[in-house]
């Protein structure tokens, strides 16, 4: 069940964190009252989900991009370590043969969750989806597609029916900074409670220079944090200098999308995850087109 707690003080905590955190200052006073926590379990094969995961707890040094220097940016951000509340290594995808997905399930203790995150598993497992929600108790599945062989269009329509079916959430992010809301009520949640998805920026700008930049909501990697801190300071003016400086900081963080090309895209899930984090960036400054000058040509 997901919990929801009403904090009696929120609007003095609200009122005093305001002008220090600009995102807090688009929020109307009385969305602060109603906290959602949802528990969140991952199952994953590949390590890309304990960067989520670690973008969640926001342990002080999952972050040393701009080491020695570090503004503490993520500071405001707070975490949600306590939402997390089963973190389950698996098999990743492979030719092998799991002849008995539902004892393999069984023997990896899976926790009782609201959602369950499900990142690069072994493709008998991710086919009984149905088992793992029913062990969990989930009520909304998050699998994220950070490479096209965790799972194919074929087996995602087949998971997808599966959890339609039974009447789960679920979305199938490709890649997981493409999330947006409108796959369900729970993802929504998740999605405006650890502002987590596709980035967004709130942006102050002194004339063409970028004064204060952060993610209203941040790639799930935590990588619009960094790109934001390098980006402070720049000018508007040279777009093709602005957008070599976020295609710079989306790699350096870096982003660890694939590289081979997407069949479904025609282009890398990395390609495509640049594409989103300087889209952002001309969303915030408010450019109409987001494109390098050679691009439009």
């Amino acid at each position: 069940m997901i919990s929801e707690i009403y904090y009696v003080s929120a609007i003095t905590i609200f009122s005093s964190r305001r002008n220090h955190y600009p995102f807090l200052a688009q929020r109307a006073s009385y969305d602060i009252l109603k906290v959602i926590f949802l528990r969140i379990a991952a199952i994953y094969g590949d390590v890309f989900a304990e960067r989520v995961i670690g973008n969640l707890i926001n342990f002080k040094t999952f972050c040393e991009g701009c080491e020695p220097v570090c503004s503490e940016c993520r500071t405001s951000y707070g975490s949600h370590v306590g939402d997390i509340v089963g973190i389950h290594p698996t098999d990743p995808p492979s030719p092998t043969m799991i002849e008995d997905p539902e004892k393999f399930i069984e023997e990896l203790n899976l926790t009782s969750c609201d959602l369950l995150l499900i990142v690069a598993i072994h493709h008998d497992i991710l086919s009984s989806v149905d088992v793992m929600v029913e062990v969990t108790g989930a009520k909304a599945v998050i699998v994220p597609i950070e490479d096209p062989t965790w799972v194919p269009p074929g087996l995602r329509t087949q998971v997808k029916e599966t959890l339609d079916n039974i009447g789960i959430e679920n979305a199938f992010p490709k890649p997981f900074c493409t999330l947006e809301p409108g796959a369900g009520k729970l993802i929504d949640q998740f999605i405006e409670t650890y502002r987590l998805g596709k980035p967004i920026h709130y942006v102050d700008m002194n004339g063409e220079i970028i004064q204060e930049i952060g993610p209203l909501r941040s790639a799930p990697c935590g990588c619009t944090w960094y790109v934001s801190q390098k980006i402070r300071g720049k000018s508007i003016k040279d777009t093709d200098a602005l957008f070599d400086e976020v295609s710079k900081a989306h790699h350096t963080y870096p982003c660890t999308a694939s590289m081979a090309k997407d069949r479904e895209y025609g282009d890398a899930l990395l390609h495509l995850a640049g594409y989103t984090a300087r889209q952002a960036v001309c969303d915030a400054i408010g450019l109409d087109t987001c494109k390098f000058s050679h691009e439009e040509k």
